[in-house]
């Protein structure tokens, strides 16, 4: 096994890997099988640079998106006007509380990542997740696409 498959071994196995300075912490360590330990021992340093690193596929223009849309819950920006955008490309979307939008956007993106690590549950596959995952970032980066695109201000008022 290579350091990837090892971490995808324990994460399905549900043994959160994280590191600590040079250290790996597995928890809980007791549920770590048996046959794991010399793959774990053996790529070590492989496994410290996955967990430590941005994930090969981080992706800069997301991460971008993803602090806008929290500048913007967090402050709760309302628009003066209203904002039109395809949320996604045949359901069209218009609001003036971008606040509010991008609040609701990233808690649909949380629940997405978090249940595609647990498995999701019944009909709501990891698959089903990660097509949540991607239509809440491509209507958070429509939405901030169109606001720049447009000159249209924020309500200053409190």
């Amino acid at each position: 096994m290579d350091a990837a498959q090892v971490v995808e071994a324990l994460v399905s196995l549900r043994i959160s890997v994280r590191a600590k300075g040079d250290k790996l912490l597995l928890a809980p360590g007791s549920k770590v099988p048996q046959e794991l330990v010399p793959d774990l021992q053996r790529c070590k340093l492989e496994i410290l640079q996955l967990v430590t690193g941005p994930p090969p596929s981080f992706n800069y223009a997301t991460a971008h998106v993803l602090a806008w849309a929290a500048h913007a819950a967090e402050t709760a920006i309302t628009l003066l006007e209203p904002v039109h955008f395809l949320e996604t490309p045949l359901r069209p979307y218009t609001t003036a509380e971008v606040g509010r939008y991008c609040r609701d956007r990233l808690r649909c993106l949380a629940m997405a990542r978090s249940n595609k690590v647990t498995g999701g549950w019944g009909r709501f596959t990891p698959e089903w997740w990660s097509e949540m995952e991607a239509q809440s970032i491509q209507a958070l980066t429509a939405l901030k696409a169109t606001i720049d695109e447009t000159d249209i201000r924020a309500d200053e008022s409190p």
